[in-house]
């Protein structure tokens, strides 16, 4: 999935409820882009007072991602070559 993709499916998933994930199917191939696409869904989600809150993605493909992306726990999707972003509302969103 191309980074200028991401706007178009976060759109689809609208209008969120107090959670929802969102299933990319087309893993980046690169890290810098999907560092990207990850800074995207943050600035998406803070546009529409949802926080991005958890992040699953085939740590295989990306050894040198940590265990955080920002504040945002990121952890391993296993066999299953998927980003899932999880998004949740907040009430007084401030961050």
């Amino acid at each position: 999935m191309k980074p200028a993709d991401y706007e178009l499916i976060c759109d689809k998933s609208r209008p969120l409820s107090s959670s929802t994930t969102l299933t990319v199917a087309e893993v980046p191939d690169r890290l810098e882009d999907l560092l990207h696409l990850l800074g995207e869904a943050m600035i998406e989600g803070r546009g529409n007072h949802v926080r991005l809150t958890e992040i699953h993605l085939p740590m295989s493909r990306f050894p040198q991602m940590d265990s955080k992306f920002w504040h945002i726990p990121v952890e391993d999707c296993g066999e299953h070559p998927v980003l899932r972003l999880f998004f949740e509302t907040q009430g007084d969103f401030t961050h």
